[in-house]
């Protein structure tokens, strides 16, 4: 690990170590992920760097210090390339390179004692997976859907002389119509639009709602006055399935 001594760090630029293999085709810069072992003859560093003096330093400040040792290194070494500079650069580089390795070997090794911290077992990425997840929250937004239309009617406020409302109004028809959610279409500029059979204009129902912005998307429970904001702004159908199971759930799912 990075010395708790961070004067040491520094004082890698210059450290004598046994001489290192020809690394001169390899001088990328500054790479995390980059994976060339860390040469034999860099163990004395490591075995510096691991000494524990006592010394309280965060490891947040170790880490500035090796950046800036690595940096101070490179630039030294384009500024002055030197077969010396050059060896104090692919030195430090090297022994970052291998902590970065050590580190995601680490990490593997980590998720497997602890499987809970393991994003990956709830939401994998694999292409093959995908299908399977894409049909099991097919299925979840559908339950979602049906359950808010049993109860909810869907208020859409539009501004008729708007093109981005109308264009969005094709999409509330035919999602209302094909998941059978009822639906009034208030007209907020006094333009009705005519795919709408039962649009009507605004009479104070956006203002006693507070409804500011528009399009806008409102679930209204008819019995209890329960009032759902669902999305404002233009929005794909597809994103549209997911909101409503997202609010279902309040957020925790569809995401």
């Amino acid at each position: 690990m990075v010395a708790n001594n961070c004067l040491l760090v520094i004082s890698l630029c210059t450290i004598g170590i046994a001489e290192v293999s020809d690394n001169s085709n390899r001088a990328m810069g500054w790479h995390w992920y980059n994976e060339l072992p860390l040469e034999k003859a860099d163990d004395g560093i490591k075995d510096e760097l691991e000494k524990d003096n006592g010394d309280k330093t965060s490891a947040v400040t170790q880490m500035a210090k090796l950046r800036e040792a690595v940096e101070e290194a490179k630039a030294r070494a384009v500024l002055y390339p030197t077969v010396k500079n050059l060896r104090a650069y692919l030195i430090l580089q090297n022994f970052v390179t291998n902590q970065a390795t050590l580190f995601t070997q680490a990490w593997k090794k980590t998720l497997l004692v602890y499987p809970e911290l393991d994003y990956s077992i709830l939401h994998p990425t694999q292409n093959s997976a995908q299908h399977i997840l894409y049909a099991r929250n097919s299925s979840k937004e559908n339950e979602a859907i049906a359950a808010f239309s049993k109860k909810y009617g869907l208020f859409f406020f539009y501004r008729g002389k708007e093109p981005l409302d109308q264009e969005l109004a094709k999409t509330i028809d035919r999602f209302s119509k094909q998941n059978k959610i009822a639906l009034i279409p208030i007209a907020m500029d006094g333009q009705l639009i005519e795919l709408f059979g039962n649009s009507q204009l605004n009479q104070g129902q956006a203002e006693h709602l507070g409804i500011k912005h528009f399009p806008a998307l409102i679930l209204v429970e008819p019995k209890s006055k329960q009032v759902v904001p669902l999305h404002y702004g233009f929005i794909a159908e597809s994103e549209l399935r997911r909101r409503f199971l997202q609010v279902a759930t309040n957020f925790k799912d569809g995401v």
